[in-house]
C-alpha cells in the first residue's frame, strides 16, 4: 500500500508532466474556459496586452481561473526552472514569436481569422458578439 508521501509525489509528478508541454507535448491540444476554445502553440510565446502574472504555478486551474476573471484571449505558460512554471493572462494578442520553454494557448475566436491563425495583422482586437 503505497504511503502518502509516495501519493504526493505521483499526484505532483503528473502536475509536472501535465504542465512541461512546454518543452514535451503532454498539454492537451485545446482548453476550453467557458464556451471558447483556447488552441495550444507549443515552443511560442503570445504577445499582446499582458493584464496578470503567476508566478509559482501550482496547477493549471489557476491559470485558467485567471484568464476566466480577466476575459482574456491567451494564456502562456514558461518553464522557470526544472520544476517551476508561471502563467501569463493577456487580454489581447498581436502575434506569436518563437520561444524555448514556453506554450501559448490562444482563444480561437480571438482575431477573428485571417491567415496565420488570425495573427497576420497585428493590432486588431477581439471579435465578439
Amino acid at each position: 500500500m503505497p504511503s502518502t508521501i509516495s501519493c504526493a509525489v505521483l499526484l505532483f509528478s503528473l502536475l509536472v508532466l501535465d504542465m512541461a508541454g512546454a518543452c514535451h507535448s503532454f498539454l492537451p491540444y485545446a482548453q476550453y474556459v467557458g464556451a471558447r476554445a483556447y488552441l495550444l502553440q507549443q515552443k511560442m510565446e503570445c504577445k499582446g496586452g499582458k493584464v496578470y502574472d503567476i508566478d509559482n504555478v501550482q496547477d493549471i486551474e489557476q491559470c485558467k481561473e485567471a484568464c476566466r476573471q480577466f476575459d482574456c484571449d491567451a494564456v502562456n505558460l514558461f518553464q522557470v526552472g526544472e520544476f517551476a512554471f508561471k502563467c501569463e493572462i493577456l487580454s489581447y494578442v498581436t502575434n506569436l514569436q518563437p520561444a524555448n520553454g514556453a506554450a501559448c494557448y490562444y482563444a480561437q475566436d480571438a482575431l477573428g481569422g485571417g491567415f496565420n491563425g488570425g495573427f497576420g495583422y497585428p493590432g486588431y482586437g477581439k471579435k465578439r458578439k
